[in-house]
């Protein structure tokens, strides 16, 4: 009779946990504004606010050096990064990426005295290159130069240019502008085009496997809706101010 009774009890309990009751979601991210910032004005602290209060979801982004925020997200210690690059699930094999972009990027070289148009990574072998350690796209993309500096953060890579130290930085180019304007520096250009370019997407530990095509459908319907492209519109505009 007992028996019967817990059976029919467990028929009667929901089949998936509501998202609301999902644990608050941990983020990593490495960038610095426009794209993340401590106040939680960059443009993707904009945007996933938004996209988690459609899922009822609780989340938090804290920065992290590059290289620990990935190796983090894939040991499961934290549960995903904000955005990378396509194919990072190859070489770190328990994230998950979600379908929809989120964002696309330009990688750019900024220069104080080498003047030349970006062709590709041929371009750079003259040149001692500087790079944000665990920016993976520009790690592969740099092996040509004549040297390489890693280094943990924007302040660092700049800092050295602007020394003289490195003849070359590569980096996100809105966030490399803002590095020159925060730390004043002068006399620094941005070569062009683009060394690297192309499409940022969310990654989670495959511990959140189910919720993947949850949060993919809602990217969408953000799209669909324009409220994604009002988001990026808004946040960058306060920044190019």
């Amino acid at each position: 009779m007992y028996r019967i009774l817990i059976i029919a009890l467990c028929c009667l309990l929901p089949l998936e946990m509501p998202l609301a009751a999902t644990s608050k979601l941990i983020l990593n991210t490495s960038y610095t504004a426009p794209i993340n910032a401590p106040d939680k004005s960059g443009v993707l602290d904009i945007f996933y606010q938004e996209l988690f209060k459609r899922l009822g979801m609780e989340f938090e982004i804290q920065y992290l050096p590059a290289e620990r925020a990935l190796t983090n997200a894939n040991k499961g210690i934290d549960d995903g990064d904000v955005c990378r690059i396509l194919d990072l699930d190859k070489k770190y094999p328990n994230l998950v990426r979600v379908p929809e972009v989120v964002m696309q990027y330009e990688h750019v070289i900024f220069s104080r005295k080498a003047d030349f148009k970006v062709t590709g990574p041929d371009d750079l072998k003259p040149y001692d290159v500087g790079v944000v350690k665990g920016w993976k796209i520009i790690e592969w993309n740099t092996t040509t130069a004549n040297s390489v500096t890693l280094v943990d953060a924007g302040e660092q890579l700049f800092a050295m240019l602007a020394d003289g130290r490195i003849d070359l930085a590569i980096i996100e180019r809105m966030a490399g502008m803002m590095h020159i304007k925060a730390q004043e520096l002068k006399d620094i250009h941005i070569l062009e085009p683009a060394f690297l370019a192309g499409d940022w997407y969310l990654y989670l530990h495959k511990k959140h496997q189910d919720l993947v095509p949850i949060i993919d459908a809602e990217i969408r319907r953000m799209k669909a809706d324009g409220s994604h492209q009002k988001i990026f519109n808004t946040a960058l505009k306060r920044y190019q101010d």
